[in-house]
């Protein structure tokens, strides 16, 4: 028989004394013991938020705390734990903060820990029905001026990276609280379960929608109206980058690619804020840059020395352009950068995910990966639209996880 550690252990009996129904707030006890009520709030008519205690338990780390319950209790009695916490310092500073707060039909949780790096957190649920709304995290360095900032809206799939970092005139090593910084701000690049239909060939005439992270970043020249160069991206099963080009005026084939309409992708298999915003330490390992000529889809090589094949398909109509690209596998920084040249001679505008600087990892948009239970993208009208899914957590599962 295999042995369990002692937290399968917890987590286990947990499970197989999690309720299903509750007639009143104290049979979400589920009759365990040491467990008591410690208050109720109303959230929508007929529903509450059940507070539990289950004592004081001393973690594997040496750590007390009290083990906490929050639990939606539904007009059929029925019940899902919202989430599950014990409040042991969150890390070696043990300075962590937690926070509860029951609204009209919303649930926010809140905590922060740390010990030199510090963070923070917030997830925001609406609870009828039960689906992820947002979620806030922050990170920052007590003794550094450094921090991050990201942000995600389930509804809206907005979503921005923001980091503070150091200047590059500033050394690492002499770096204070005081020390100059600079902003870096990036849209999220969703990576999302994407219909059917629309992998198969839907994505030729439907638009992306709010499904898709904005170029907004203007990297060189200035837009001349709402149909000159704009960009959007998203990334569905299998690893294919789906991009929407949007544009008042088409150039090319000619002689250099540089100076056609086209699309550059920066590619890089780690999370940009793993690299150095300065190049410090030389080139980041594994960025790559390829150039996708609009007019005729052909693929360029470009900075890192990228491999192809790079499977590629346009389909333009109008001012519109749509693109299908299959992406190598274990990507989680990606900036998509649409460069126009409306005379054909030079690139004249062009607008990204990201403030992307050449060769620096850094300024790449970050992929975030979306859980099909938790979200996905449906086609509504002409584009795509997020769509939220109803959250069904196994009983005894918490629906936020820590």
């Amino acid at each position: 028989m295999q042995r369990l550690q002692r937290g399968e252990v917890l987590v286990l009996g947990m499970l197989l004394a999690a309720p299903v129904l509750a007639q009143e707030a104290k049979d979400v006890c589920g009759g365990r013991a040491g467990c008591e009520v410690q208050g109720t709030t109303r959230a929508l008519k007929g529903h509450e938020v059940v507070e539990l205690s289950l004592g004081k338990r001393d973690p594997q780390e040496g750590l007390e705390c009290e083990q906490r319950e929050w639990w939606l209790r539904r007009p059929d009695t029925s019940v899902v734990k919202l989430l599950d916490a014990c409040n042991d310092g969150y890390g070696a500073a043990g300075l962590g903060e937690e926070d509860v707060t029951v609204g009209e039909n919303l649930f926010r949780h809140e905590r922060s820990g740390g010990s030199s790096w510090r963070w923070s957190s917030k997830v925001e649920l609406q609870l009828v029905p039960l689906k992820m709304l947002s979620e806030l995290n922050t990170s920052f360095h007590t003794a550094s001026p450094e921090s991050t900032e990201t942000r995600f809206n389930y509804g809206t799939f907005e979503g921005r990276v923001v980091r503070e970092v150091l200047d590059c005139k500033v050394s690492p090593d002499e770096a204070d609280g005081d020390s100059a910084t600079r902003t870096l701000e990036a849209s999220v690049v969703p990576q999302v379960e994407l219909p059917a239909d629309f992998l198969k060939d839907g994505w030729k005439r439907t638009g992306l929608g709010q499904c898709s992270a904005n170029g907004g970043a203007v990297l060189l020249g200035k837009p001349q109206g709402k149909d000159d160069a704009r960009i959007r991206a998203v990334l569905g099963q299998g690893n294919v980058l789906f991009l929407e080009v949007v544009d008042d005026k088409w150039t090319g084939p000619s002689e250099k690619w540089l100076a056609d309409d086209h699309v550059e992708l920066w590619l890089f298999p780690e999370s940009p804020e793993a690299a150095d915003a300065c190049g410090r330490n030389g080139k980041d390992p594994g960025l790559v840059q390829w150039g996708i000529r609009i007019a005729d889809g052909k693929v360029f090589p470009a900075y890192g020395d990228p491999k192809p094949p790079l499977p590629v398909e346009v389909v333009r109509e109008g001012n519109r352009a749509r693109l299908q690209v299959k992406l190598p596998a274990g990507l989680d920084g990606l900036t998509a950068v649409y460069s126009d040249s409306d005379e054909g001679k030079k690139q004249e505008l062009m607008v990204a995910t990201s403030p992307v600087q050449f060769g620096r990892a850094a300024t790449l948009s970050s992929v975030r990966i979306l859980a099909p239970t938790v979200a996905t993208c449906q086609v509504k009208g002409s584009e795509l639209v997020p769509a939220p899914v109803e959250l069904r957590p196994a009983p005894g599962e918490a629906v936020i996880s820590l």
